[in-house]
């Protein structure tokens, strides 16, 4: 089977070792990678960078393979460069540099290859991005600047997207599109600058870590819409759901044929209950100092988050597609906001660092922006609830809604729909049938000849962009490229 494999992060790691997995002696692939970035396999969230940008899972729940949740750890554990350093020894809930993870992705990919050469596949990578795809009865072809792809089945694993800008602000002295890698962005800003930092999710915490990180004096603001910062992950304690349960999501669906928000809530509300915490006092308005150090303080046992990144696993597919397109839309708009710092918490050691900076006044979190404008004798005016205030630089870290691939990938998608063998989905990314992840073509194209994987699928699937994630669905496409190929 020829396979073009679109996007060469971390999520092409995982698809190519659960095909080598999946994949019996007769099996035979020749598979080609489009990918323009200079280095294979990290993507953007695991390039090297400062140490103090950590993944944040714990080391003993990431890997390549769902079923094998320590395979990292135990990579890590063997390597000669960290022998005598904490790392050799780190154990399963500790946290580690992302840049780490990323040397643990490029080995990996590496000995992948090296599999699959000695089974007799061929692996080729294209440094180039795909911009181009066009379709016979036979065969799909994929175009880049300088080259031309013949496959028979292709995976798109473009990623995600660097901020949006959705000030308009590009160009502007002192303004940073993209914040990574950090230690390449970071060092241009002067220590005593008042820097802005649009967006409090994981990239803006980053920011302000590494801010930190590098001594930075001046004054640091991360704003949002929301003002909301991610939890803290909390240790992790094994739990099973009794209320919202995919039997009560049934039962539901049998009873009256749909399942709107209030159901959901209703269920999610008694699934609190019964732990004996309550949904609108965990979600009340809270100043970010105090949230964090309420989460800090949880680290033992949250049952918030628990309750909420167990349903997330257990019944996060269920719900999403139980809902129609109106309970999505209300939900993005109204809920997502506040589901987000739940499914995306930071480590521990980001929370206290952060809450040290705010409680000596150097960091300050702010909600209601409305926008941000650059002045003409240079900085910036934001303006927070009416109120406008000043900044020196301002860094981009903002992520806006689901699916978000960015202009690299653009070309390549919109060529694709053109051709009809893409659906773009109202929620974001592209339609799927999510029992494959086999994208779903216009009326009158063969389907079956296209997958996706990883925040591309998300509007169907809600969260596809985490390790866990792209593992699972990793294993799906893996399978029905193998079955195809026999």
């Amino acid at each position: 089977m020829r396979l073009a494999v679109i996007g060469g992060g971390a999520a092409a790691v995982s698809l190519l070792d659960s095909m080598l997995r999946h994949a019996g002696r007769d099996a035979a692939f020749d598979i080609t990678v489009h990918e323009g970035a200079r280095q294979l396999a990290t993507g953007r969230a695991y390039r090297p960078d400062l140490d103090c940008a950590l993944v944040n899972r714990e080391a003993g729940f990431m890997s390549v393979r769902c079923a094998e949740r320590d395979h990292f750890l135990r990579w890590l554990h063997r390597q000669p460069r960290y022998a005598a350093t904490p790392l050799a020894n780190l154990p399963p809930d500790a946290y580690v540099p992302r840049r780490v993870y990323g040397e643990y992705l490029v080995d990996h990919w590496a000995a992948c290859l090296r599999e699959a050469r000695r089974r007799g596949w061929t692996v080729t990578v294209v440094p180039e991005f795909a911009t181009v795809a066009k379709a016979s009865a036979a065969e799909v072809m994929i175009r880049g600047a300088a080259s031309l792809t013949h496959a028979d089945r292709v995976v798109l694993c473009p990623g995600s997207g660097p901020p949006a800008d959705p000030y308009g602000l590009a160009g502007a002295p002192g303004f940073h599109p993209d914040p990574y890698p950090l230690s390449a962005v970071l060092p241009e800003i002067a220590e005593d600058a008042h820097v802005m930092v649009l967006g409090t999710g994981l990239s803006g915490v980053d920011v302000a870590l590494g801010l930190l990180h590098r001594g930075h004096r001046g004054r640091i603001t991360m704003t949002s819409r929301h003002g909301l910062l991610p939890g803290v992950r909390a240790r992790h304690r094994p739990f099973t759901l009794t209320h919202l349960t995919p039997e009560a999501i049934s039962r539901q669906l049998e009873r009256s044929g749909s399942l709107g928000l209030r159901d959901t809530f209703a269920l999610l509300r008694d699934e609190l209950a019964a732990a004996g915490t309550d949904l609108a006092a965990e979600t009340a308005p809270r100043p970010a100092h105090d949230r964090l150090r309420s989460e800090l303080a949880r680290l033992d046992g949250n049952p918030y988050q628990t309750i909420a990144t167990t349903a997330l696993r257990d019944v996060r597919e269920s719900v999403w597609t139980a809902w129609g397109d109106r309970e999505k839309r209300v939900f993005l708009r109204r809920f997502h906001p506040l589901a987000k710092p739940l499914y995306n918490p930071m480590p521990p050691p980001t929370g206290r660092r952060l809450l040290a900076a705010m409680e000596s006044g150097q960091l300050t979190v702010r909600h209601g922006t409305a926008g941000v404008r650059a002045r003409a004798g240079g900085g910036f005016e934001v303006v927070h609830e009416g109120r406008a205030g000043r900044a020196d630089v301002v860094v981009d870290a903002t992520r806006t809604g689901l699916a978000t691939t960015g202009p690299r990938a653009a070309p390549l998608l919109r060529s694709l729909a053109e051709a009809g063998l893409v659906v773009r989905n109202p929620h974001g990314g592209l339609l799927i049938d999510p029992a494959t992840n086999a994208l779903r073509p216009a009326a009158g194209q063969s389907p079956g000849r296209l997958y996706a994987l990883g925040d591309l699928t998300s509007g169907d699937l809600f969260y596809a962009g985490s390790m866990y994630m792209i593992n699972v669905r990793a294993e799906l496409i893996a399978r029905e490229l193998v079955a195809t190929a026999l």
